[in-house]
């Protein structure tokens, strides 16, 4: 079973994640191309999150031990968040050792473009990720990670005003307004 996410989706799963793991120690992350799976390995859980089109969703398990291969990363989870308007959710990480510095694990959840990457740095330097990509967005080892690009839709830098929502929604008639909603309008 898939999940057709959208930002506001998004948005809430983030912040039960932000909720529920804010302070976890990761000890480590599997990315499973065979499987599109990414793994986070905490001292107290698993959280399995499924990324193929037929299955997109996160599954908390019991504690399962790492495996040879998997990426070994110390590291204490700061916070959970989906950015405004976007399908993505990003889990932010601060390192254990004091020579280690950000990381980041991002899921984004855009379509038939699953995908988990591993970034790394204020450079925000891709380290892993679960589904190489090229074009205009890429996602290879070693790359600068890009977010997608804005919406632009109204209210996606985080405001709106009443009057603005009241103008917007009242130039249009009844019948219209969801999909102009939809349309225009940030989630």
């Amino acid at each position: 079973m898939s999940i057709r996410w959208d930002p506001l989706l998004a948005r809430h799963v983030a912040a039960e994640l932000n909720a529920e793991l804010t302070g976890a120690r990761l000890r480590a992350v599997r990315l499973d191309g065979r499987e599109r799976d990414l793994v986070l390995f905490f001292r107290d859980r698993t959280l399995l999150w499924r990324l193929h089109p037929n299955r997109a969703f996160p599954i908390f398990r019991e504690v399962v031990e790492p495996e040879e291969g998997d990426l070994n990363l110390k590291a204490r989870l700061r916070k959970v968040y989906a950015p405004l308007d976007e399908r993505i959710i990003v889990f932010e990480f601060m390192g254990e050792r004091r020579d280690q510095g950000p990381v980041e694990v991002v899921i984004e959840l855009l379509g038939n473009q699953l995908n988990g990457i591993v970034i790394e740095g204020k450079s925000r330097t891709i380290r892993h990720v679960l589904t190489r990509r090229t074009g205009r967005r890429p996602a290879l080892v070693g790359a600068g990670y890009q977010s997608p690009p804005p919406t632009r839709r109204i209210g996606s830098d985080g405001t709106l005003s009443r009057e603005r929502w009241d103008k917007l929604m009242s130039g249009h008639p009844p019948d219209e307004r969801a999909t102009e909603l939809t349309r225009r309008i940030a989630w």
